[in-house]
């Protein structure tokens, strides 16, 4: 099980820890997702996992080696002229696997007759004429194909639609059921989380003030809108 233990960090001449303490432990085999305000340090734990920032103080256990972490930022930039298969080319080159030209089904197979047609629609259409949404189910349905032991996906599922948030959560779903990996998620976003497995933690102020599954989260803050329950938690 990888594990966060006793971290705290300061970035250089700030006056206080953007993260206090934090100890979390990520289960395999469900989506953990990471919830909490903008600057609450869900980032900045990212970076640390992954080694973008040294770390100062506390531990993480039984993380993997770089080769093995897929770590999705937000804000990377593309070509709005690329095309669908040309990202697919992208990934693959840089993961050293090997790219079949013509169709996706030629190599690809998401196990989903509804995401392999719009894998198919989408392949040969450029970036630029896609939704919001349909450019982010497909930088996270073809960076989950790259076998790693690891997946950390920092808001994947922010300014789309609810249609295009539930596919995402469902494609991280099936990743996380994968023998042997990790997938960990931040989100703005619960009211999807009710409908894959997962576990959820909420960060405030660069602390852990709740970590336990979707249904346990409602029941702490005696409520059936997690948004109700989010506001309780970072209020507490």
């Amino acid at each position: 099980m990888i594990s966060v233990k006793d971290v705290n960090y300061r970035y250089p001449k700030a006056k206080s820890n953007v993260l206090n303490d934090i100890t979390m432990s990520f289960d395999q085999g469900k989506v953990n997702v990471i919830a909490g305000l903008n600057g609450a340090g869900k980032t900045t734990l990212f970076d640390l996992i992954t080694g973008v920032y040294p770390i100062q103080n506390g531990e993480f256990q039984n993380v993997p080696k770089m080769d093995d972490i897929l770590y999705q930022i937000q804000g990377t930039f593309l070509s709005q002229m690329i095309l669908g298969r040309d990202y697919a080319r992208l990934v693959y080159k840089i993961s050293g696997k090997k790219f079949q030209k013509g169709s996706p089904s030629a190599f690809i197979d998401l196990g989903d007759q509804r995401e392999n047609t719009l894998l198919e629609r989408l392949w040969n259409r450029e970036l630029g004429q896609m939704s919001v949404g349909e450019r982010r189910w497909l930088y996270v349905t073809l960076l989950s194909q790259l076998d790693r032991k690891m997946y950390l996906f920092d808001e994947p599922t922010s300014a789309i639609d609810p249609s295009s948030r539930l596919k995402i959560c469902k494609r991280l779903e099936r990743l996380a059921k994968e023998p042997g990996k990790t997938v960990i998620m931040s989100s703005h976003h619960l009211h999807e989380l009710e409908f894959i497995a997962c576990k959820l933690f909420v960060m405030n102020n660069g602390s852990v003030t709740f970590q336990g599954s979707y249904h346990e989260f409602l029941s702490t803050f005696e409520t059936t809108n997690p948004d109700i329950a989010f506001d309780h938690c970072i209020n507490l």
